[in-house]
């Protein structure tokens, strides 16, 4: 009864599984294996946790030629008459694996057999299951160590033997990696909407100082005057002393208030863009002469005054006017939207704006994004940067960079460019010009170096994928073909035939990837031309990153005010970078390549 017993363990446990490599030896000692181990589980009183399953009909001649295959092993096992010079494990499981030989991610073994990762674990082959797009592939790995008494020697992703039913997929909100990638998206949406709120505030401010939306200044000078306000605000709104008096006595103080806001404003307005211009057109002169002329300036003492009426304008606008704030609705959306996204709103017109702090935050939301998803996927934080064969990759690592850098930085100047003539956009098409651009709008001009960047980033991540794939990896190569030297000879260098490192279990993907060799005959050793790819590539991002953010750092007040007067875009370009950094890069890549494309010797007598 016993051995009638173990043979339904073991062809409940095996029914529908072939050999990956059509081996019948390779079928047998599954059979083999799954037989001891069953037996093993029956005498600790665990053999009800494994799958049984009946002989198949008598008519069926496929299933019962496999029947009679399993019938032979379990005798075998029974007369302890299996290959006696082949040890069979003390444990076993059999999991399924994606095209790279590695456990899916999406089904990760329970923690019992986590032991499937060790270094000292081997394969007893693959099987699969099933046929076309169902095909499942399934390899058992073996260990030398026993198991506890009270722990299943197999377990099967096949047949859910030794395998905890889940009480159900975890709530997306209690998953770590969805906290991640939603912290991410809502810090980059936030930098965002900032840069949108502080740009269109001074727009608002704009409108409010020229008296262009008639109203606007009434509205300014009957509000109360904030808490702290000094003097020079107290002139333009109504203080608590104020707002104690009859609404006859407080109409004289009204038009008076209103009255030297409208001569300030309109003096100030005309100041600020005076003065801005008189600064570019000393820029320009540089460009012409070489030499920095100092601008011609007009009543400088105005400069401070000036800045400060800017300043209670713009607070004002933030605080009142981005959102409409004439109805309950609108001043609870003005109140929540200011809390949100109105902390990068200079609390006075004598600090410069900076888009450097937003556009920071927006890189680290893309990064966020990126480490949630590697996480769900890979269970790496920097999954999204490893490769099919478990190692980080230099080119997807470079690509993402240059990413995250040139287009998070394009959208965080074109967001806050939109947002300057959000009030006069219609006449935008009318205005913009910029003749050295190739597209005119709010997006800031990309120059071609850039281009070259982006472009041989990219296609380094491309040709890099098209000589791994022509080398295949060791999975894909016989070692009697690997030591004779298949690869074709050029001048006596092989080129594209040595083949890639595989997918190890074993390997966890680490940074220093980027720095050794992917080949079989390298893997473990320094390969300097990825070194220098990364010296240079990372050397390049400091470098143009702090120029990027030169550039949209301490913006002055007054240049804003005269690229809305004039409805121009305030950030017309990304800095400028020449042949230099293109070429430099081109040969650090083409090294990179070259180096990859050439076959590396193997190292003999290790």
């Amino acid at each position: 009864m016993a051995d009638q017993e173990l043979l339904a363990i073991v062809w409940g446990e095996t029914s529908g599984l072939a050999a990956k490599d059509r081996n019948d030896e390779t079928l047998r000692r599954l059979h083999s294996v799954v037989a001891k181990l069953a037996a093993t589980a029956q005498r600790r009183g665990l053999g009800s946790k494994l799958k049984q399953l009946l002989a198949p009909r008598a008519n069926d001649d496929v299933k019962m030629a496999a029947y009679n295959a399993v019938s032979s092993a379990v005798k075998s096992i029974n007369a302890d008459a299996y290959h006696p010079e082949i040890e069979l494990p003390a444990r076993a499981v059999l999991w399924e694996v994606n095209e790279n030989g590695v456990p899916r991610r999406d089904k990760v073994p329970p923690k019992s057999v986590s032991w499937i990762f060790d270094a000292n674990v081997t394969s007893g082959g693959d099987f699969v299951a099933g046929s076309g797009v169902d095909t499942r592939t399934y390899r058992l790995f073996e260990f030398a160590k026993a198991p506890a008494d009270d722990e299943l020697p197999f377990v099967s992703g096949y047949s859910g033997s030794g395998v905890v039913v889940s009480e159900g997929p975890r709530p997306w909100y209690r998953s770590p990696n969805w906290g991640i990638g939603l912290l991410g998206g809502a810090l980059f949406f936030l930098a965002s909407f900032s840069l949108l709120w502080t740009a269109s505030s001074f727009s608002q401010a704009y409108d409010l100082m020229s008296n262009r939306q008639v109203g606007l200044a009434g509205a300014f000078i009957a509000s109360s005057c904030p808490a702290g306000a000094d003097a020079d605000q107290s002139k333009y709104c109504l203080t608590e002393e104020d707002s104690k008096k009859t609404a006859a006595e407080r109409k004289p103080i009204y038009e008076k208030k209103l009255a030297d806001f409208a001569a300030d404003a309109s003096t100030c307005v005309k100041h600020l863009t005076d003065w801005a211009i008189s600064e570019e057109a000393a820029r320009e002169a540089l460009a012409k002469t070489g030499k920095l002329a100092q601008p011609q300036r007009n009543n400088p003492e105005l400069d401070v005054p000036c800045l400060k009426l800017l300043g209670y304008a713009v607070t004002y606008s933030a605080k009142s006017l981005v959102i409409k704030a004439d109805t309950f609705v609108g001043r609870v959306a003005q109140f929540i939207g200011n809390g949100l996204f109105g902390w990068h709103v200079p609390a006075d017109g004598l600090q410069a704006v900076s888009l450097g702090m937003p556009s920071s935050l927006m890189m680290l939301g893309v990064v966020l994004v990126l480490v949630g998803l590697g996480r769900g996927v890979t269970g790496s934080p920097l999954g999204a940067l490893i490769s099919p064969n478990g190692r980080y990759s230099l080119a997807l690592a470079q690509v993402t960079f240059w990413t995250i850098l040139i287009l998070t930085s394009v959208m965080a100047i074109a967001i806050f460019n939109g947002g300057l003539v959000s009030e006069l956009v219609r006449y935008f098409a009318k205005a913009t010009s910029f003749p050295d651009a190739a597209v005119k709008g709010f997006f800031p001009y990309i120059p071609e170096g850039i281009w070259a960047v982006l472009g041989i980033s990219f296609g380094t991540t491309a040709v890099s994928v098209l000589f791994k794939s022509i080398k295949g990896d060791v999975s894909d190569s016989s070692p009697s073909a690997i030591a004779e030297g298949r690869s074709q000879q050029i001048g006596g260098v092989g080129f594209l035939k040595s083949p890639i490192a595989g997918a190890d279990p074993a390997h966890r993907g680490s940074i220093a990837d980027w720095f050794l060799g992917e080949e079989e005959a390298n893997k473990d050793k320094i390969d300097i031309s990825r070194v220098q790819m990364v010296l240079i590539t990372a050397g390049l991002l400091v470098t143009y990153g702090n120029a990027i953010f030169a550039a949209v750092r301490d913006l002055a007040p007054q240049e804003i005010i005269l690229a809305i007067q004039n409805v121009q875009i305030l950030i017309s370009t990304l800095p400028p970078v020449g042949a230099s950094m293109a070429i430099m890069l081109a040969v650090s890549h083409a090294t990179y390549l070259l180096s990859k494309a050439a076959d590396k010797p193997a190292t003999h007598g290790q």
